[in-house]
């Protein structure tokens, strides 16, 4: 396999991954003051307490959003796509670390991995947009001269 191909793929799988383990049953650790026990969840369960919680669905449907974003880019190469992959990708990262840090105060622990996906979907973004950004902008150029 190429090392292109290899690329988009990983692009593709990041967001799947990340969707895939958010929707897992023990995805967010909610601990139990009352019995003193660990209740899991998973990041699309309304049940756990606190307002915070509702940041977790928010970081999971994030994911998916970037994962979609992914596959038209997969399908169209269109730069646009590519470019809303690396922000939802990192709005989808901040998202999911906000109840990490703030988890000593509610009692909720989500999982480190959503973030750690998106922030690595973000990078294989970012990589793939830098890397396109000089052909677009010599065909651009050659487009204004031919004019």
């Amino acid at each position: 396999m190429k090392k292109q191909t290899i690329l988009k793929s990983i692009l593709l799988l990041l967001p799947i991954l990340a969707v895939g383990l958010a929707t897992t049953t023990d995805s967010v650790m909610v601990f139990d003051s009352v019995s003193g026990t660990m209740e899991y969840y998973s990041y699309f369960d309304p049940l756990p307490y606190g307002a915070l919680q509702m940041i977790t669905p928010l970081a999971a449907v994030l994911s998916g959003i970037s994962g979609i974003l992914a596959a038209v880019y997969l399908g169209k190469k269109s730069q646009k796509c590519l470019k809303g992959v690396s922000i939802v990708s990192m709005a989808a990262a901040i998202v999911a670390v906000v109840p990490i840090l703030l988890s000593g105060d509610v009692k909720i622990v989500p999982n480190v991995g959503l973030p750690i996906f998106m922030l690595a979907e973000y990078c294989f973004a970012y990589y793939h947009q830098k890397k396109n950004e000089p052909k677009e902008n010599q065909e651009k150029l050659s487009a204004r001269r031919k004019h």
